[in-house]
Parts: C-alpha cells; sequence; structure tokens
C-alpha cells in the first residue's frame, strides 16, 4: 500500500510563509511579490516532484518482470536492474531532489544508466 501523501501540509507551510513575508513587505512590487510566491512554491513543487518519482515502478526495476522494464534507448531491447543508487537533481526553480533509484544496464550495449520515469 502505497503512503498517503500529505501535501495539503506543504501548501499550508507554503501559505504561512508568504503571508509572513508579506507583512514585512507591505510595499512589495507586484515582481517581488510573484518571485516571493514562486520562491515557495517551487519548494512545494519540489518536494510533489521527489514523492511521485519515488512511488514510479522504475525506482526499483527488481520488482518488474523482464519484459515490463524499459527499453534500451540505442538497440531496444529490455534492460537489467544494476543495483541502486542516490542521484541528487536540481529543478527549473533551483530546488534539490534527492532520489534513491534503481540504475539500469544493458548487456548488449553495455550501458548502465538511470532510466527516466
Amino acid at each position: 500500500m502505497k503512503k498517503k501523501r500529505n501535501w495539503d501540509e506543504l501548501f499550508a507551510v507554503a501559505e504561512e510563509e508568504i503571508r509572513q513575508w508579506r507583512a514585512g513587505h507591505r510595499r512589495a512590487s507586484l515582481t517581488e511579490i510573484e518571485n516571493e510566491v514562486d520562491a515557495q512554491l517551487a519548494i512545494v513543487r519540489a518536494r510533489m516532484v521527489q514523492e511521485l518519482a519515488l512511488e514510479s515502478e522504475l525506482a526499483d526495476m527488481r520488482q518488474l518482470e523482464r519484459a515490463e522494464r524499459p527499453k534500451c534507448p540505442v538497440c531496444g531491447r529490455p534492460l537489467s536492474a544494476n543495483g541502486r543508487d542516490r542521484r541528487t537533481l536540481v529543478t527549473d526553480y533551483e530546488q534539490t531532489l534527492e532520489l534513491e533509484r534503481s540504475k539500469a544496464y544493458c548487456s548488449h550495449c553495455q550501458v548502465s544508466f538511470f532510466p527516466s520515469g
């Protein structure tokens, strides 16, 4: 059973941060307000993206039958699971994501990489 997400709490924290910022910046321009809202929502966005990515079936390829595994983008053969590794990625809004996922390996092309999804 998948863990229930508590995104309402994430939005509530962002809302409170924005309200506190606004109380201290009563003469902020529209651009400054927009930038603060974007900064707070970027944090929420990154957390949502991270949680959804970790729920992907590809997060642990060992759970998939060979026929269900992604195909090599070069030769089209099913990939093998090649252990797990942690990746640190940066979102479009400069937020850091930590993902621990399966690495994929193509025995034909002899390349190892993280499959998308």
